[in-house]
Parts: structure tokens; C-alpha cells; sequence
């Protein structure tokens, strides 16, 4: 074993229910993981917390919602709990570590595995910020997907409200939802258009009877917390704007258009609108994902 080796080991707690520390959230949960392993902090049982999860293969605007929410809802003081996986799961315990906050990973393996390997500098740096990471797996154990299965328990179980950003019609996100059900939790969703893909699934849960999320204020409300300060999702102060400004704005979504398209809603010419654009980009009020398509940016939208 190397000095390396040695000194991970030292820093994994491992926790039964018969211990004191073993989070009360997950005593009297269906399958109750028997044995937890540690790595940094646990979720304090008496502050809120809010589990964000959704598609791997998110769109750039559910990577923005996410990350935002989960900025915001840190900076409200709710504890987030994720699985650290690709995609919306990752981007709302980016917030968490934006805001400077303690955000808590569930693993599907051991925790001496970062997987996946290109979240490496998210899961450092949540450890630094005085988060941590759960398994109930021991080190070296690989992530196979039965374990992930389980994991998701674990993170409905540490969580007082599961919110959904984006999801397929079946995916492993409805494992964490069924769970989480199961515990009697609450679950809220992102609506979308009824023609993306990524949007089914919320739309499928909110038709069964999952709340609806548009902005922080749902969530502060389904944990009986008072909002402070202006936190909702894609308000902008537009007065900020002058008028060529707010027109340009306005004829764009949360999708990207091209160049052409703006032009063609707004009726000014191609200077004149790539010198506004240029103005809202910098403004910090849109983004160009690409050259030559502009979209609306909700990031800094959130919290102002």
C-alpha cells in the first residue's frame, strides 16, 4: 500500500445506523444502506437540503438552470446532494461550489474512484469547501451500474425535496424520483416544450402530479422557507437596457438563433445588430454558445 494509499484510507469514516453520526435522514428510509463509507463531511440533519438531478446528456440551458438553482439555493443556505454524474447532476453542485457552499456526492463506487474521471477538479474542490462524498461501497469497489441503481436511494433518502431539471420518458432519473416517492418526499420539475426530448420526462412527472419548478421561490415554499432577496429563474431587469437593446433581447429565447434569424426580427441592419449583440454579450445579459448564434443567458439571472 503507498503513502497515498494509506493517507485516503485515513480519511474514510465508516458509519452503521448504530453510530451517532450516521444521518438521521437515512435511518428510516426503505433499505437502509446498512454500512456508509465517508469521505469529508455529512449533510447536517437539521439545515435543508434539496437534491438536483436530471439527463446526462443535458442541453446547454438545463446545464444553466441547474447550475444557477443550484448557486441560488446554496446561497439560501440549502444543503445540495447529487450523484456527481455527467451532466445536470454535476452542474447543480457546480453552483453549490460558485456560491462557495458545502455540496454532498452520492457514489456508485468507492470512494477513492472519481467517476466520472473528468469531474476529478469537482470533486476536489467540493471536499475543500467542506463538503463531502457518501458510498455505501467500499474503496476500490468499480461503478457498476446495479450500484448506481442503489445509489439513487441514498440520494432521495439525504434530500428534503428531489428536483428534476431535464429528463427522458425512462431514465435513471425516475429511479431517484420512484424512491423518493417512496420515502414521501417531495419532487418538483422543470417544465418544457412538449417536443423535446429532454423535456418528456418533466412534463410526464409534473402530468402525474409533480409540482412545477420556475424559480427558487418553489422550493423555498415546498421547505417553508421565506425567499430573500430576488432569486427567480429568467427575470431580467430590462429597464437597464435602452431601447435598441431591450429589442434585440426580446427576440431572443433560450434557444439559440442565428444571426440571420435576429436580423430578420428586429428589422435593423447587420452592423447595427452585431454591434448590439456585441453590447448585450458583454453586458453579460446573453451568450454565443457558437459563432454566429446568440441566446439568451440565464445564469446571472438568478441572483442579482
Amino acid at each position: 500500500m503507498t503513502n497515498r494509499d494509506m493517507h485516503l484510507k485515513s480519511e474514510i469514516r465508516e458509519l452503521t445506523p448504530l453510530d451517532p453520526d450516521f444521518p438521521k435522514r437515512l435511518r428510516n428510509i426503505p433499505r437502509c444502506p446498512r454500512t456508509i463509507y465517508v469521505r469529508g463531511s455529512l449533510p447536517k440533519d437539521d439545515v435543508p437540503s434539496a437534491a438536483i438531478i436530471g439527463a446526462r446528456d443535458a442541453t446547454p440551458y438545463g446545464l444553466d438552470i441547474a447550475r444557477s438553482l443550484g448557486s441560488a439555493l446554496a446561497g439560501q443556505g440549502i444543503q445540495i446532494i447529487s450523484g456527481m454524474a455527467y451532466g445536470i447532476d454535476a452542474a447543480g453542485q457546480w453552483g453549490a461550489v460558485d456560491a462557495g457552499a458545502e455540496t454532498f456526492a452520492v457514489f456508485g463506487c468507492g470512494l477513492d474512484i472519481c467517476y466520472p474521471e473528468s469531474n476529478f477538479r469537482l470533486y476536489d474542490k467540493l471536499l475543500r469547501l467542506g463538503g463531502g462524498a457518501i458510498s455505501e461501497h467500499p474503496l476500490e469497489s468499480p461503478p457498476l451500474p446495479s450500484h448506481f441503481a442503489s445509489r439513487n436511494r441514498i440520494i432521495a433518502g439525504l434530500a428534503d425535496v428531489v428536483l428534476v431539471i431535464e429528463a427522458k420518458e425512462r431514465s435513471g432519473t425516475f429511479i431517484t424520483v420512484g424512491n423518493a416517492l417512496e420515502q414521501g418526499k417531495e419532487v418538483l420539475a422543470v417544465p418544457g416544450r412538449i417536443n423535446d426530448r429532454l423535456s418528456r420526462g418533466c412534463n410526464e412527472l409534473i402530468r402525474q402530479g409533480a409540482g412545477i419548478l420556475t424559480s427558487v421561490d418553489d422550493v423555498l415554499e415546498v421547505l417553508n422557507l421565506k425567499l430573500q432577496g430576488e432569486l427567480l429563474l429568467p427575470e431580467r431587469k430590462l429597464e437597464k437596457l435602452s431601447r435598441l437593446q431591450k429589442k434585440v433581447y426580446l427576440a431572443l429565447a433560450q434557444d439559440v438563433r442565428h444571426m440571420d434569424e435576429i436580423i430578420a426580427a428586429t428589422g435593423l441592419s447587420v452592423q447595427r445588430t452585431a454591434e448590439v449583440l456585441v453590447e448585450l454579450e458583454m453586458m453579460d445579459y446573453i451568450e454565443s454558445p457558437r459563432v454566429g448564434y446568440y441566446r439568451q443567458k440565464l445564469s446571472s439571472g438568478l441572483a442579482k
